[in-house]
């Protein structure tokens, strides 16, 4: 019966999609993640079901970090069934979003007790696919244009996904059981495949361009297992592919720690200078991937300490995932409802949360995460420490945004809506207390204090127009940072605003230059206006920042 049970992780959300057209089926999206649900509370660890005869021979089966991604996905996916009841039940429009919801969470919560490679992989593609569906279903242009963009990124990673499935399967002789990969490590080839294309639902650096814009237009419940949820595929992914060995892969470890410190770094600069709520969520979420980022590339450069690694990796992830799905579900509240003092309450506890606040589950995840690096790694120690102090000012701008937005909307929301946030509530504000060891929960104390006497020593000085106005918020989601260099230099001591001023008349003279040698066809690289240089040096300008840590992190190491 147990063995049954599995399959129902894939087959019961399949079948309810199935009957998704009928009358009054709003409610059948929450009985949809239910078997996972008793799957991960209830079955001992060991569970299997082989079944040769179906594709190339499927293997499901629930292992310690299955559970623990199974418990926390089918916990989110179950709030924001529950959350979208009467909010998309209606008309044609509601059978579609219902569709796609119930393929995504098949293919999400099938993937975690898949133990085949290509049983995996049929799981991340119907979960990534459907998705697109998620993204689109407001069905403005500016939803259709992200749900493009994410598509065209999606087909990518999953085709690299399949050259590097092929590529293992011909490595060990046509096995494909995840439990034969470690008995031989995979090509450099397969690797750089590998981390590519779960890169791209990871949103690393440089391949994260499909999430801002995704983030800012998917509906409430949707985008809250899109951020929670289906975007740590891509971490079990690479926990099930590249299982660490001797150190083979230590070189591949090291290049992850680099790609993670960029994507914490890159995810709080350019959050910080977001204008929406949902975009700073969005950038929040590519720093927090970078931190998984990091981890994971510790399990292959110390894979001794690869197990514990492992176990406070999961936390981590469900940790995150409970409160971004949170921090979600609120903001769709706020936006359907307006701002209420218990909605604001409620969020400044998710947000503290995702900082690390001490007597939080972020400070839970932060110490069993910093407990389990070797001695070897106390650099990512610090890291980890930056880390919380830059998420707490992101959060604190956050709340700002928030706040600056509190008009009240025409409509209430739904009362099943917030049952479903308020008991996420409860349960992420009361279960570290029963799973945590003494003192696991009073990390982060000094950063995130900090970062709180910083975020107010600006908030005062911005209401007394103290600070120069520098800098310009970006105001949609793919736009870097706007800097004005002139306002910047009058604020520079006499010496160094003469020089300021002939780096910048250098530039405008290699600018003029450079557009003076384009050829009249390629007018679309002509930005009409004089001032607007200034997005190519704002860009230059981050990028030297982010090149500049990482230098100086290269040379401590």
């Amino acid at each position: 019966m147990n063995e049954i049970a599995l399959l129902l992780i894939w087959c019961w959300p399949l079948l309810l999609a199935t009957l998704a057209g009928l009358r009054h089926t709003g409610w059948m999206t929450v009985l949809a993640p239910l078997p996972a649900l008793a799957v991960a509370v209830a079955m001992p660890v060991g569970t299997s079901l082989s079944l040769p005869w179906l594709l190339l021979g499927t293997e499901l089966a629930l292992d310690e970090t299955g559970r623990t991604f199974l418990l926390f996905s089918s916990l989110l996916w179950l709030a924001a069934s529950l959350y979208g009841i009467r909010e998309t039940a209606a008309g044609h429009k509601g059978v579609r979003y219902r569709v796609f919801f119930l393929l995504a969470m098949a293919g999400n919560l099938g993937l975690i007790v898949a133990q085949d490679l290509l049983s995996f992989y049929l799981g991340f593609t119907l979960m990534g696919l459907a998705a697109y569906g998620l993204i689109a279903h407001p069905a403005t242009r500016r939803a259709r244009r992200a749900a493009r963009r994410y598509l065209v990124w999606t087909i990518a990673g999953e085709l690299l996904l399949f050259v590097a499935v092929v590529m293992l399967a011909m490595q060990h002789g046509g096995a494909l059981l995840f439990s034969m990969l470690s008995s031989m490590p995979p090509s450099d080839i397969a690797v750089a495949l590998l981390i590519t294309g779960f890169g791209i639902k990871l949103a690393l650096p440089g391949l994260h361009f499909w999430l801002p814009q995704a983030y800012a237009v998917t509906p409430a419940p949707a985008v809250a297992v899109l951020s929670g949820a289906m975007i740590k595929a891509g971490l079990l992914g690479w926990l099930r592919f590249l299982p660490p060995g001797d150190g083979e892969l230590a070189g591949w470890g090291q290049a992850l720690i680099m790609i993670g410190l960029t994507g914490i770094i890159l995810g709080l600069i350019l959050g910080l200078l977001q204008q929406q709520p949902r975009l700073l969520l969005g950038y929040s979420s590519i720093s927090k991937m970078g931190v998984l980022t990091l981890g994971m590339g510790a399990i292959l450069v110390w894979p001794g300490a690869a197990p514990a690694l492992v176990s406070a990796l999961a936390l981590y992830a469900a940790h995150h995932a409970l409160v971004k799905g949170g921090l979600f579900l609120g903001l769709g509240l706020i936006e359907r409802g307006g701002l209420r003092p218990w909605l604001l309450a409620g969020l400044a506890f998710l947000a503290i949360a995702l900082a690390g606040a001490p007597l939080t589950s972020g400070a839970l995840a932060k110490s069993v995460l910093t407990a389990s690096l070797p001695a070897e790694a106390g650099h990512l120690v610090s890291l980890l420490a930056l880390s919380a102090f830059g998420t707490t000012l992101l959060m604190a701008r956050f709340l700002l945004l928030v706040w600056r937005a509190r008009a009240r909307a025409d409509a209430s929301p739904a009362v099943e809506a917030i049952l479903a946030w308020i008991l996420l509530l409860g349960l992420i504000a009361t279960v570290p207390f029963f799973i945590a060891e003494t003192g696991q929960l009073f990390a982060n104390l000094l950063p995130v204090s900090l970062a709180v006497i910083i975020a107010a020593l600006a908030l005062a000085a911005a209401k007394l127009h103290t600070l120069p106005d520098v800098i310009r918020p970006v105001r949609h989601a793919t736009a870097m940072p706007v800097i004005h260099f002139r306002q910047a230099i009058r604020h520079l001591p006499g010496q160094w605003q003469t020089a300021g001023q002939q780096i910048q008349s250098s530039l405008h003279r290699v600018y003029a230059r450079l557009l003076q040698g384009l050829p009249d066809n390629q007018a679309v690289l002509r930005f009409p206006g004089g001032e607007n240089w200034r997005w190519q040096l704002a860009g230059g300008f981050w990028l030297t920042i982010g090149l500049s840590i990482l230098a100086a992190f290269i040379i401590a190491v």
